[in-house]
This record gives structure tokens, sequence and C-alpha cells, in this order.
């Protein structure tokens, strides 16, 4: 592994290349697509980072395939993978806590049949692989600051206050997580709190989860920003409401949509 990342900053010296960070959000099964937006924004391992903020599963057809063409990514470190509700929601199925009737209501018919072709071992090694995904990652930009990165958010029932007065994002999240993961996971408190809270975060935040076609007025799928937080779920979970597959990047402060 120091090999590789030896490797990628001599190509940077010898390329004196921009490196680009992506987010991207509830790609949701898309295989086909995903390979589409990588294609459009010429994703170069040697150089450029990808954060997927969670909810690889589920809805569409390629879950289990996706997280195996995202692999080799993981494991050399140009993408990572945080944890959403869906990947909570294998979680929980093979642990014997998410009953089959109740997830393929979630959406999750597709993934847990190739989950139920697995042998115990290869769902072990599943199991394990997504019990340590990060709830979140911090990332630095020059259009703001310190940003959280993280799947649905902030609860404001677990809010920790900086001696400041201002909300500690990273530690509330933590404080969520610890009182009550899948009530958090599953959470929609960021879009509902006032902006008098919104306002005391101490770092912007970037979230998935909840489409944008619910959060914008014109229930467009484009980005749905605000001066606290932005939400980068185009919707290809629901590409029968006109949902695609985009992506934000951080560097640029561009988002690119298929």
């Amino acid at each position: 592994m120091q090999k590789r990342n030896l490797k990628k900053m001599i190509y940077l010296l010898i390329r004196k290349v921009d490196v680009m960070l992506y987010l991207i959000s509830d790609i949701h099964g898309e295989l086909h697509d995903f390979k589409k937006l990588l294609k459009k924004i010429m994703f170069d391992r040697e150089k450029d980072n990808l954060i997927i903020m969670g909810d690889i599963f589920d809805r569409g057809p390629d879950g289990i395939r996706l997280l195996e063409f995202i692999t080799p990514f993981l494991l050399d470190h140009s993408m990572e993978l945080l944890l959403g509700n869906h990947e909570l929601f294998a979680i929980m199925f093979i642990k014997g806590m998410l009953d089959e009737r109740t997830w393929t209501r979630f959406g999750g018919g597709g993934t847990l049949k190739e989950i139920k072709k697995m042998n115990l071992d290869a769902r072990k090694r599943l199991l394990d692989f997504l019990e340590k995904l990060p709830y979140y990652a911090e990332v630095s930009s020059r259009f703001f600051g310190n940003i959280v990165v993280t799947h649905t958010g902030i609860d404001c029932n677990n809010y920790v206050m900086n001696r400041d007065g201002t909300i500690n994002v990273k530690k509330s999240i933590e404080k969520a997580i610890h009182n009550n993961q899948y009530n958090f996971m599953i959470g929609t408190d960021l879009h509902q709190i006032p902006d008098v809270d919104k306002e005391k975060f101490d770092e912007y935040l970037i979230v998935g989860h909840v489409p944008c076609n619910r959060l914008n007025v014109d229930m467009s799928n484009k980005f749905y920003r605000t001066d606290y937080y932005m939400c980068i779920d185009a919707g290809a979970g629901y590409k029968e409401h006109g949902g695609n597959l985009a992506c934000y990047c951080v560097t640029t402060d561009k988002e690119i949509y298929l």
C-alpha cells in the first residue's frame, strides 16, 4: 500500500495535475450509470478521489456487483465508502434483525436475493466489511471550509455543543449513532430543524439520503443547496420520478449530472 501511495505522489509531481475530489451518494445499484459517470468526469484513480456517501445497495439491479466493482478502488484508497441506511439494512438482515418482507418493502429485494445466494463465509465477510464502514468523513473546501460528509445529516435530539455555543457536527453525529444508530440512519432531521440551529453548525454538511426533488421548491433533482448544508441525492433510486445519478466536485464546486 505504501508503494502505491508513493507512486501516486510521484505521478502528481511529474504530471503537475489537479487532484479532483468528488462526492456521490445514493447510487442504489445503478452500476451501469455509475461507470458512465466515472467516464464523464474522467476519473483517474492515480490522482483523483471519490467518497461514496452510502446507499450503494437496493432499488437498482446491481448493488452487490457495484460493491464488487468498487472494491479495488477502496483497496487503493482512490475511493471511500460511507455507511448508508441501506447498508445498515443489509447488516441487520444478515444478523437476523430485519425480516425479508420489511427489507423488500424498503427496496432491498434484489440485494436480499444476492445475499441469500452467498455461503456463510461470504456473508460473514460482507458483514465484517459493512460493520467497519465509517459514518462520516471530513474534507476541506476553498468554498465552504471544513466539510463533514455523511449520509443523513444530524439529529436535533443529540446535539453536542462547543464552548462557544456552536453545534459540534461530528460529535453530534457520534452521539446520535451511540444512542440509536437505526433512528439516526433513517432520519431526516437536518431538513426540518430551524435555521437558528443550522446557523450554529461548526462545519458545513454535505449529505444524501433524501432525493432532492423532495427538497427543491420546483421539485427538480438538482442538488439542494443552503447556507448550512447541501444535499446531493439526485434521485438515482427513483428514476420513475426523473431521478438520475450525479456527483459533486469539491475541488471546483461543480455539479456533474448524467
